[in-house]
């Protein structure tokens, strides 16, 4: 999937997408009220773009929102809730498996045909290899 259609489905899911200093996270989402935000640092651009624009909406579209000043939730839960979100969108699992049968057998081959960051596709590995 591209990052334009990641901006596709923000907008029709009317998730607002703005660029900003976040250097230190990269990227944010809130949810206040009805509404829903990402925010991406502003030096993101091409493969961490992408990959951190689809992480947030994945925080957005299934509502893994955790609050960070409360000991009863769990980070975890909702990082990988998001992180499923975006790595199925991202590397769907039939792709994945096509792409390791035709000699894809690195994690940074296989980041490169999908256009991810190697980080993002250690998690699809994982994912996958668990499935």
């Amino acid at each position: 999937m591209e990052t334009n259609r990641l901006y596709c489905i923000a907008e029709k899911r009317g998730v607002t997408v703005d660029r900003f200093d976040v250097r230190e996270n990269k990227s944010v989402s809130v949810k206040s009220g009805d509404k829903l935000y990402v925010g991406l640092d502003s030096g993101l651009s091409g493969a961490g773009e992408k990959v951190c624009l689809a992480h947030e909406l994945g925080h957005c579209l299934t509502y893994s929102f955790y609050n960070i000043y409360s000991p009863f939730d769990i980070r975890e839960k909702h990082e990988k809730r998001a992180d499923k979100w975006a790595i199925e969108r991202l590397v769907p699992e039939s792709r994945y498996k096509k792409a390791i049968r035709n000699g894809y057998d690195t994690v940074f081959l296989l980041a490169e045909y999908f256009g991810v960051t190697a980080e993002f596709m250690e998690k699809a590995v994982k994912l996958y290899s668990n499935s």
